[in-house]
């Protein structure tokens, strides 16, 4: 490695230098070829994390608006701390999802804002925008295909991280369709994310055969993910966390031939004292969401971070937040499209433009958003200390072998049934 006028360089196969922005991944680079930004393969901040003695947790984050995103970035840049940007398909599918931004919206959005806030070139801070919960809930064409198109396409788009969820399912159709679904990540080099055990599902818990079950198969098919989300008691939404800690740890352990790290999913909840504990624990990503809609709406929370109802709504405040002036036209669609509680996320799709108007032309409403965001953000990447790991993360890079573009080899074998 060679550093010249503060930046960093590898050298190629011919001994000659070439910027740091150049281990980026290939598909990030077609679609985004004059970006400066440092927009990473997941599985380089992952390598960060996992490594014995590394003792951090890199932050996910569902931003279901992009006003959540400048606090985000800020914080990021601020103190160095790497940042996967996520949706799930619910969130954002082909047609745009609740959130009505659809793959190539969201990667974009992230792409666009991290520029206009200086975090390019080889010393800025590395993030990955990732696929969240690409999920098949029913052993159909239609679900298989609609997960295998949002895979293709984000891919397209230059996404470098990808979740593939079948946990829905029997266990011999979530190895099964992962294996089907997963396999384009994999050639492509990008990290992979799989799931076991529906979280929050009426099964409870995952066990840890089933998770080894479900490694074993895919690494002996060339598949092995990166990353493994379990069912270990935390739910999504503005709920309480009641994390299996021991659960969580067994599983880990039992993964290690494969090194195969926990994704922590449903986080908002978890007690900020937890969340700092969890590497202990074998979690090496922890998945943040409905926190950045509670803080970019205004709303009360609890301790732990989750939202104080008021009958079917929340309780806001006036002075956070959006305007309460918009809150109340956003409850009031609430109601008359019965959206109560936690149903109420779908608002963000039909108050998009009206939730971006007021944050470009309020300054009082844009301050006090970005302010909130920025100090949840900062908290939530000192606890899981994350705090100067981008420098590891670009040594990381600035190291990497060149490699066959096409990622690993996929291993062959007998053809599979798709139901």
């Amino acid at each position: 490695m060679s550093r010249s006028a503060g930046k960093i360089y590898n050298k190629d196969l011919r001994g000659e230098y070439m910027s740091l922005l150049n281990a980026r991944p290939e598909n990030f680079k077609k679609t985004f070829p004059d970006s400066k930004v440092l927009h990473v393969n997941g599985k380089h901040i992952l390598k960060s994390t996992i490594k014995e003695g590394a003792h951090w947790v890199s932050m996910a984050v569902n931003t279901r608006h992009r006003i959540a995103i400048p606090g985000i970035v800020k914080a990021s840049m601020e103190l160095d701390a790497p940042v996967f940007y996520e949706l799930a398909l619910s969130e954002s599918d082909m047609k745009g999802g609740y959130t009505r931004m659809d793959p190539f919206e969201f990667i974009r959005v992230v792409v666009e804002i991290n520029e206009e806030m200086g975090n390019t070139g080889e010393k800025a801070t590395p993030f990955t925008c990732h696929r969240d919960h690409t999920t098949v809930q029913k052993p159909t064409r239609a679900a298989f295909d609609k997960a295998d198109e949002v895979i293709k396409r984000s891919i397209e788009a230059g996404y470098g991280s990808f979740s593939i969820d079948v946990s829905f399912l029997p266990m011999e159709q979530n190895i099964a369709i992962s294996m089907l679904l997963c396999e384009q990540v994999v050639k492509a080099g990008l990290m992979y994310e799989s799931e076991v055990g529906e979280i929050g599902g009426k099964e409870g818990n995952s066990s840890v055969s089933e998770a080894v079950l479900l490694v074993e198969a895919m690494a002996k098919a060339g598949l092995t993910p990166d990353l493994i989300a379990i069912n270990n008691g935390t739910t999504h939404g503005n709920v309480r966390g009641n994390i299996d800690l021991a659960l969580t740890r067994a599983t880990f352990q039992a993964l290690k031939p494969w090194a195969v790290g926990i994704a922590q999913h449903g986080t908002t909840g978890t007690p900020i004292k937890e969340v700092g504990e969890f590497y202990k624990d074998g979690i090496f990503k922890a998945n943040v969401g409905t926190n950045w809609q509670n803080v970019v709406w205004g709303i009360e929370v609890d301790d732990a971070g989750v939202a104080l109802e008021k009958g079917p709504s929340y309780e806001k405040n006036p002075d956070q937040g959006i305007s309460i002036e918009l809150w109340k036209k956003m409850e009031e669609y609430a109601i008359e499209n019965n959206m109560k509680g936690g149903n109420m996320k779908k608002l963000n799709g039909p108050f998009k433009d009206a939730m971006y108007e007021e944050y470009k032309s309020n300054k009082k409403i844009r301050e006090r958003v970005d302010e909130a965001v920025y100090n949840s953000a900062a908290q939530f990447f000192r606890a899981l200390q994350a705090e100067k790991k981008g420098a590891d993360v670009r040594d990381i890079l600035a190291n990497l072998k060149p490699e066959n573009s096409t990622g690993k080899k996929i291993a062959e074998g007998p053809e599979k049934e798709y139901e």
